[in-house]
């Protein structure tokens, strides 16, 4: 009796645990490209994840995986809640030992971190490069991170949020003319003079804005103009975020006296976290950039 008592619990682990292989199997590992054409696998949703960007730290904390985030880069400062995550190293130059040291079983990086990425992919942890160009590059990557952390429906909602401030603002400008659209010089930086070009974020967030962009002709995403060249397009509008300047000292630059937008008194000093991260706030920014281009549109 004893002996057939045995037997039965013997069989019963024997079915359990062929029942947990085949579940093993059956289990579908989840596969994605990310921005640099890679394909990348899973085993199962991310749990422990490092960022190394801010605007990957930024889209992992609105779809509530603030938990899920172990570590990120010294960059990363919104929401504030990033900054008590460990920290792993710089964004040009992150430490691979720290983020070993976390466990993680995916990493979200940028396109700069192509070497950092192979060395992770050698020690076996997963790497998704996320590196949007455009407003639509973002809502895809939030699909994308819905699906590597088992966030699809977190996924939709945010989606549905941004296209709603999207949408708000697509409702606002959607009459203009063209001789309604301002020209616009966002300046990147000062010395030299570096502006927006075509087929960048910035690009597409001053034309959905009611803009036009002054750098949209050139054949660069990131062109320099002799001073000159940006006193003969004669932009209207300045937007700048690099903080160096206030505003009172960008409208008393010498030379700069003729250019409509200091003239005027249509130079903004923007949040340049706001504008540059291609992430979730990305209609906040829209809409900062209408505002400012268009307040009659907006009271």
């Amino acid at each position: 009796m004893k002996r057939i008592a045995v037997l039965s619990l013997v069989l019963v682990l024997a079915v359990a645990l062929s029942g947990c292989a085949v579940l093993n199997v059956l289990r579908p590992s989840i596969v994605v490209t990310d921005d640099l054409d890679r394909e990348v696998r899973l085993e199962r949703a991310a749990q422990r994840i490092v960022s190394l960007a801010p605007s990957n730290t930024e889209m992992l904390f609105a779809l509530g995986l603030a938990e899920e985030t172990v570590g990120v880069s010294e960059l990363c400062d919104y929401p504030p809640q990033a900054a008590t995550k460990e920290r792993v190293g710089s964004f040009a130059t992150p430490s691979i030992e720290k983020i070993v040291s976390l466990k993680p079983d995916l990493v979200l990086a940028a396109s700069l971190h192509k070497t950092v990425g192979e060395q992770l992919v050698e020690l076996g942890i997963p790497v998704i490069v996320l590196h949007p160009e455009s407003i639509q590059g973002v809502l895809d990557n939030a699909d994308l991170l819905g699906r590597v952390t088992g966030q699809a429906r977190g996924a939709a909602e945010l989606k549905r949020q941004i296209t709603a401030e999207l949408n708000a603002v697509d409702e606002r400008v959607k009459t203009l003319t063209q001789a309604q659209r301002p020209l616009v010089y966002y300046e990147v930086w000062s010395n030299p003079i570096m502006t927006a070009g075509p087929n960048t974020f910035i690009n597409e967030l001053i034309t959905r804005a009611g803009g036009v962009n002054l750098g949209a002709t050139a054949t660069t995403a990131w062109p320099t103009l002799s001073l000159e060249e940006l006193l003969s397009r004669q932009p209207q509008v300045m937007f700048y975020g690099h903080a160096t300047e206030t505003v009172e000292q960008v409208r008393q630059r010498a030379d700069w006296g003729s250019i409509p937008a200091l003239r005027d008194g249509r130079v903004y000093l923007v949040d340049e976290n706001l504008i540059l991260r291609a992430g979730p706030r990305i209609g906040q920014a829209l809409r900062l950039l209408s505002t400012q281009l268009h307040p009659d549109l907006w009271r």
